[in-house]
């Protein structure tokens, strides 16, 4: 029996469940994070910084995950985070013919689309980025499709347990600001999504679907909505105050609308496919008077 070889580069929140499910599964599992030691049970791990590792301490894999997070904003973090990994990986990885290669998926965000207007993306759509932050990932995502023959997983906003920033928003008495178009995940979906993603690339099966959009496919959950109209029912769950302002427009002024079509197609299932079921579970999980 032949046992899968799986390496999570970046072994965060995501990338911790992404390296336990691979686990047991049976896989041999290796992982990477930049500081301390904490590791899934059954986890390989690997304390470095993967623009300034030895290549020998990584070692030979058949599948890769590319889950980094940038030390802050600014372009030069993104560049660190995204580009200068990218690069390392290939240095480690790549070799002239591909199918020798190591599959490798990295989780980059729609942030690479730069539509402002309230338009309709999916996989189909031209990534045409308008902040320099987002041009770094879709610098990053071409280097690992040139190297690797990579799949981008290109995230909407992720949320999920631990993840308060908007619920203490709505609680504070800072005004809302101007409406707009959002797209969302749950970090659960995110997690099952990318497994399932790994198990095509790994099989094959991706590479046998004639319709498929790789290299890079969508993961947001099913229901493109107004900033506001999240705000506003999670004031009405908490009795939170309104703080939309006055004469302000409900309409949303900016933003875009996201779909996520291939994983669906391949029988990708949502465990919270909008906004009100995995914001109910954080109001309980965060104890919040659930009215």
């Amino acid at each position: 029996m032949v046992i899968t070889r799986v390496l999570v580069a970046g072994c965060g929140d995501i990338g911790a469940s992404i390296a336990t499910n691979w686990a047991e599964k049976g896989a041999h599992v290796s992982a990477v994070r930049r500081t301390g030691t904490d590791f899934p049970e059954g986890v390989s791990g690997i304390t470095a910084d993967l623009t300034n590792i030895s290549p020998s301490q990584l070692p030979d894999v058949d599948l890769i995950y590319l889950i980094m997070t940038p030390q802050g904003r600014t372009e030069q973090a993104y560049r660190s985070a995204y580009v200068d990994t990218a690069k390392a990986l290939e240095s480690r990885y790549a070799k002239e013919d591909q199918k020798s290669t190591p599959k490798l998926i990295f989780v980059s965000s729609t942030s690479v689309y730069g539509e402002n207007q309230g338009e309709w993306i999916d996989e189909s759509s031209i990534a045409k980025p308008q902040k320099d932050t987002a041009k770094c990932l879709l610098q990053a995502e071409q280097i690992l499709s040139d190297a690797f023959g990579a799949c981008s997983a290109r995230c909407s906003g992720i949320y999920g347990p631990g993840r308060y920033r908007l619920i203490e928003k709505v609680k504070s008495a800072t005004e809302w600001g101007i409406n707009s178009w959002t797209n969302r995940i749950h970090r659960d979906d995110v997690v099952s999504g990318l497994m399932l993603l790994g198990e095509r690339l790994l099989d094959g099966a991706a590479q046998e679907n004639k319709t498929s959009p790789l290299p890079h496919i969508i993961l947001t959950d099913d229901t493109p909505v107004s900033m506001w109209e999240v705000k506003l029912w999670i004031a009405s769950r908490i009795g939170a105050t309104v703080n939309a302002g006055d004469g302000c427009d409900f309409i949303p002024q900016s933003g875009k609308r996201i779909q996520a079509n291939y994983l669906k197609e391949c029988g990708w299932m949502l465990t919270y496919p909008s906004y009100v079921l995995g914001y109910e579970q954080l109001l309980l999980e965060k104890g919040e008077v659930v009215r």
